[in-house]
């Protein structure tokens, strides 16, 4: 099978190729833009496709030759202008699905991002309402950049679906939950780690809320399992693991795998307006990374996270999943191996 990856070089795109490189049975071409550092890719028998999502550097001839594409590509963070997130999540991603085969299945990996993060004490299910964006305090006068990255994968989402509906295509859009793995450095846990390794006794956190999270390989053999047997029409699923642990046995099994004691957790109230001071002031600044914390990370070590993933288990059979304790330790495993701790 003759198969297109965008962001094919990245945290989850190279998991993706690395899955379907395992298979033996995908003729993989990743589509990376022309300065791409390939280093996660380099050792799978990948082809080489030059383009960026961002001004649509890529031709319909090009695109021809894939019955098959997986679109994980995107501008993902929580820093940076809404127009680059709209450039490249929500324009680029049209362009890519109108440039694409009319007969070619298309897998979108969006994000459970789309339907809020907000602390709610249900699983949020597909047909929940979509609630990009969270009202920060001060959101009027100093917008999250978190809310940009949210909002435009729902956009893509919304205006994904409209196209394949419009042309009867093949569409199945995938929300990951919080994804977490080697080759991870900006989704939160690497941070993390090597805030802690550094010493630091005292962390943002509570002992309740719940974090729904998944092991980057898991998610990337799904991907491929549902890319081998898409259903007919447009079909969305929520994918994580169904063991959803509390946030503060999460970052334990992180603190395990390093061999350090688990930090004492903050209350959100001494820590959230320092964030907001802090974002400002390196928004003014027009820094080009964020600071250690913001709102939104603030916000998300208290929030309960929580979304049901029955549907992809119940129609793909995904019930293998990789455990907390041996994902962590692959994880951490990785990083040290390769100097980054």
């Amino acid at each position: 099978m003759k198969i297109l990856v965008t962001g094919a070089n990245g945290f989850i795109g190279s998991h993706i190729v690395r899955a379907f490189h395992k298979t033996r049975r995908a003729q993989i071409t990743a589509l990376v833009r022309p300065s791409a550092d390939l280093r996660f890719i380099r050792r799978y028998p990948v082809e080489i496709m030059h383009g960026d999502l961002a001004d649509a550097a890529f031709t319909r001839d090009q695109m021809q030759a894939f019955p098959s594409v997986v679109h994980a590509g995107g501008k993902v963070g929580d820093w940076g202008d809404y127009e680059d997130f709209f450039r490249t999540n929500v324009l680029g991603s049209l362009r890519l699905f109108d440039a694409t085969r009319q007969d070619s299945d298309f897998v979108y990996i969006s994000s459970n991002a789309v339907l809020g993060e907000e602390h709610e004490p249900e699983a949020k299910g597909e047909t929940s309402a979509r609630l990009p964006v969270l009202e920060y305090a001060g959101e009027s006068l100093l917008p999250s950049a978190m809310n940009h990255y949210r909002l435009t994968k729902a956009l893509a989402e919304i205006l994904l679906i409209r196209r394949a509906k419009q042309t009867g295509r093949r569409l199945t859009v995938i929300r990951p939950v919080w994804v977490f793995g080697p080759r991870e450095f900006n989704a939160g846990p690497y941070e993390y780690c090597k805030t802690i390794d550094s010493g630091v006794p005292l962390m943002p956190g509570c002992n309740s809320n719940r974090f729904h999270t998944i092991y980057a390989g898991d998610l990337a053999k799904i991907v491929v399992k549902i890319s081998e047997n898409l259903k007919d029409g447009v079909n969305i699923y929520n994918v994580g693991n169904p063991q959803v642990p509390l946030m503060q046995d999460y970052w334990a099994a992180f603190c395990s795998a390093m061999g350090v004691k688990p930090p004492q957790h903050l209350p959100k109230w001494l820590l959230y307006p320092p964030a907001m001071l802090l974002e400002a002031a390196y928004s003014l600044a027009g820094a080009a990374n964020p600071p250690l914390f913001t709102r939104a990370r603030v916000y998300m070590f208290y929030a309960n996270n929580v979304y049901n993933v029955d549907k992809v288990i119940d129609d793909y059979g995904t019930n293998e999943f990789t455990s907390l304790a041996r994902a962590t330790r692959l994880t951490v495993r990785w990083w040290r191996m390769n100097g980054y701790l």
